[in-house]
């Protein structure tokens, strides 16, 4: 199934444990001019969406929340940008709590780099740092160490300028926009080596959010980063393309 929508507000990252590895997820309000609704995704998927910017998403699922329907995402959903789709007549309106800054002296840092099976999605414990192949700890498949999603998590310990020393918890999108806009691909994988990155900042600045998780760090202050990312969808299936009114009546039909 294919769906085009706008994204409007979201809601603050949160983390939580899927198979093993910490995950973060992020739940947006999307609409057309049919409908609204809200759309979470996961990990990377996060960071393929920009807010107020219109995209076109597959492979969703759809589960109901009160007397709501909401979309889901999968590891198979593609999502492609595409021209403003429009908004219904009126749109619901989100509190969300606002980013903090925060800035100083890094004291100490954790960066957990933990690979997850394509197949089972299993979390993978150990993994041999120069192998170039690994057999997956729950399907037992022989793979290319760089066929693992590779997703982070961990800790960083500021004291600020006015003397208070916050323990902060990393996210996944926080770790990876660091590692792209900072080019450090060839460390990517190598929790230790981006932990002596970071701790030798001479400064970080970092943005938290409003359930207190770092979103986004670096030297300094870091600009803004958007962009889309494109998945391949199934292969010689035909998809359905409909708007949000059609598909959230289609999923209170198939609950009645």
């Amino acid at each position: 199934m294919q769906d085009s929508a706008q994204g409007d507000e979201a809601t603050a990252n949160r983390v939580v444990p899927v198979n093993g590895v910490a995950s973060e997820l992020r739940v947006f309000e999307i609409c057309d001019p049919t409908g609204q609704t809200a759309l979470t995704l996961w990990d990377r998927q996060i960071m393929s969406v920009q807010e107020g910017k219109s995209y076109r998403f597959t492979a969703l699922s759809t589960r109901k929340e009160g007397d709501r329907t909401v979309l889901t995402s999968s590891l198979q959903t593609a999502i492609t940008a595409v021209g403003d789709v429009g908004r219904p007549p009126s749109v619901r309106m989100l509190a969300v709590a606002g980013d903090q800054a925060v800035r100083g002296q890094v004291m100490g840092v954790q960066i957990v780099v933990k690979p997850r099976c394509r197949r089972c999605h299993a979390g993978q414990e150990s993994v041999a740092a120069r192998s170039t192949t690994h057999r997956c700890e729950r399907c037992g498949i022989l793979q290319h160490t760089n066929a693992y999603v590779f997703t982070y998590s961990g800790m960083v310990m500021v004291a600020t300028r006015n003397g208070e020393e916050l323990s902060l918890t990393l996210t996944n999108s926080a770790v990876f926009n660091y590692v792209r806009d900072n080019y450090l691909a060839r460390m990517a994988h190598d929790g230790p080596s981006l932990e002596e990155e970071v701790i030798g900042l001479s400064e970080l600045e970092a943005t938290v959010n409003g359930e207190g998780l770092v979103v986004r760090f670096g030297p300094g202050v870091q600009a803004e980063v958007s962009g889309s990312a494109k998945q391949d969808g199934a292969q010689g299936e035909e998809v359905k393309t409909c708007e949000l009114g059609e598909l959230l009546a289609e999923s209170e039909d198939i609950n009645a």
